[in-house]
This record gives C-alpha cells, structure tokens and sequence, in this order.
C-alpha cells in the first residue's frame, strides 16, 4: 500500500467496508500501521460514498479499498467512480486465476464486467510497475 500512495500521491486512505467499520480492534491495527503523514479513515459502504463525494471537491488524494468486487459494485451504486483496480483477490474454491495470484468467480467476473460496461476502466494491477491488465472477455 505504501508504494501505491508515494506513486499516486496519496495523502488519504478510505477503507470502505461495513464490517471493519464496526471492528474498533481492526481500525485500531490500521492506523498503527499508517504511515504518520497518511490519514486514514474507515466507514461503511453507505457512508464511505458520502466521503467521495466531499473528497471530489477538497484537495486530498483518496485511495479506496475494498474487500470484495460485491463491496465494488454497492459502492459504485451509491457514488460512481472511474477505475478499478483489481489487485488482491486471492484464490479460493469455486474461484478461478485471471492473472498471476488475482482470481475470482464467474460471478464476481460478471459482476466486473458489468462495471466495465456502465463506464469503469476496470484493470488488474499488483503493483505500481506492472503494466495494467484488462479484464478478460
């Protein structure tokens, strides 16, 4: 996450996702692992698309994570964004590979495409200096 702020610039970190939002134990790890000149903040899905919405028309560099291309889609019902990058879902059953470790099921695949067609440059991208992938067709 550190690479990604120091090449975006990023100067806040919005972590959108209900069940953390609820987890003090779960902010409080985060923000000790937050570097002193990063803020941090964690909200809801509902209430993280409010925060978009503020941080359109203030100066700061928001990076949003999510844990789930379903958490992706809520979000972008509520407040639409631009890009998507896909970067850190791991394997499990019923999930298959789409680049290197990134994987997902057919679903969230549909799901993903769905996004790309209402708009959203959808790519898959570890780290900074890999090249973005597209979704495959």
């Amino acid at each position: 996450m550190a690479v990604w702020a120091r090449v975006l610039s990023i100067d806040h970190i919005l972590v959108a996702d209900d069940a953390v939002a609820a987890d003090a134990f779960s902010q409080q790890i985060m923000r000790l692992a937050m570097p002193p000149n990063m803020r941090l903040s964690v909200a809801g899905i509902a209430a993280a698309a409010g925060m978009l919405k503020i941080a359109e028309v203030d100066a700061s560099r928001t990076l949003v994570l999510l844990k789930s291309v379903q958490a992706a889609v809520h979000l972008y019902e509520l407040h639409a964004f631009r890009n998507l990058n896909v970067g850190g879902i791991g394997m499990t059953p019923g999930r298959q590979s789409l680049w290197r470790s990134i994987a997902a099921s057919p679903a969230e695949v549909e799901l993903l495409g769905n996004l790309r067609r209402s708009g959203v440059d959808v790519y898959l991208q570890m780290i900074p200096s890999d090249e973005k992938r597209r979704l495959p067709d």
